[in-house]
């Protein structure tokens, strides 16, 4: 029934994330992460109750980034890291958690890189664009992974750029433009491709 509880709040914080409702959202991933902590509190040992308060903080630390409480968001982003890095840990072939850790680095290094440490968003974007490289040979036909790697080239092309390497930025941006053309190619009629 907690769990049922928990669920349902984190739909209702997407809902009302879609609808734009922002402060609505945020009082439902509260919820989200109260209930998952206090799962995970009783059974430490249940990755899933773990990777639901990974995903909590992470929708957290979303929400407080849209808000434009970047140092808020930094901490939850922080929280998530920690989870999933120990997730990872545990089973490091799992795909889901190979995922979901590389999403925690893209989001620190976007977090970082709005609060203007280009220097650190960029060790975060690397780490990332190494995760998207692991996912994309594993499973090569799998269109997220492609799409994670090409915006992770983006992410390093845009932080190098800001940086002052332009041959490495342009280095990255040549790559994430191959593979978002190999991205249209598969799906044209997809507009975030195009």
């Amino acid at each position: 029934a907690r769990f049922n509880a928990a669920a349902a709040y984190s739909q209702l914080g997407e809902t009302y994330s879609s609808l734009g409702n922002l402060e609505k959202a945020l009082q439902y991933f509260e919820k989200f992460e109260s209930s998952m902590n206090e799962l995970y509190e009783l059974q430490p040992e249940n990755v899933g109750f773990k990777n639901g308060l990974a995903a909590s903080c992470q929708f957290l630390g979303n929400t407080h980034s849209s808000l434009g409480n970047l140092e808020k968001a930094l901490q939850y982003y922080e929280q998530d890291l920690e989870l999933s890095e120990e997730l990872y840990e545990l089973q490091p072939e799992n795909v889901v958690f190979k995922n979901g850790l590389a999403a925690s680095y893209s989001k620190l290094g976007e977090t970082y890189s709005s609060l203007g440490n280009l220097e650190k968003a960029l060790q975060y974007f690397e780490m990332f664009t190494n995760l998207e490289k692991e996912l994309y040979e594993l499973q090569p036909e799998n269109v997220g992974f492609k799409n994670g790697l090409a915006i992770s080239y983006s992410n390093l092309g845009e932080t190098h750029s800001s940086l002052g390497n332009l041959e490495k930025a342009l280095e990255y941006f040549e790559e994430g433009s191959r593979l978002g053309q190999e991205l249209y190619d598969l799906q044209p009629e997809n507009v975030g491709f195009k």
